[in-house]
């Protein structure tokens, strides 16, 4: 939406949807199309670009433009609510389980989200696997080169 309006945001920052782009993004949406004026709105590195958001900004925004920009960061910032939701059932369903994520983190390596990953592919019963090789291969952690000469 923002090449067809011919902004070229995306080439000055490094996140559009980092927190001096859904600025300029709300601006945009709410009117706002005065380069100067948006560039302005920059914060943190993103202020040392002023010069290039001006001249990234300089396009032609329509009705359809702010439109489809406020459809999509509403859609953007209910999955972006959802996916927090999300990530809090979760660590609930997971409390039961918590002292296994725990030791999974204590491998180098190994974050939150990893560890729970592995739980929940895994689960905590490993008496299906006959040893550790077979754990290991199986969740894909044991890298290997099949290829014959």
């Amino acid at each position: 939406m923002l090449e067809d309006a011919n902004l070229k945001l995306g080439s000055v920052l490094t996140d559009v949807l980092g927190g001096s782009g859904r600025a300029i993004l709300k601006a945009i949406i709410s009117g706002e199309d005065d380069p100067v004026l948006l560039a302005a709105l920059a914060q943190g590195h993103a202020r040392k670009k002023t010069n290039k958001l001006r001249e990234a900004l300089r396009g032609r925004i329509t009705f359809h433009h702010r439109t489809m920009l406020a459809l999509h960061l509403q859609l953007i910032e209910a999955l972006e609510h959802a996916l927090t939701d999300l990530d809090a059932a979760w660590g609930l369903a997971l409390t039961p389980i918590r002292q296994h994520v725990q030791l999974l983190r204590t491998i180098p390596g190994v974050g939150d989200l990893t560890a729970r990953v592995l739980v929940a592919k895994i689960g905590i019963d490993m008496t299906r696997f006959a040893d550790s090789a077979h754990l290991i291969s199986w969740v894909g952690l044991c890298p290997r080169n099949d290829e014959s000469w």
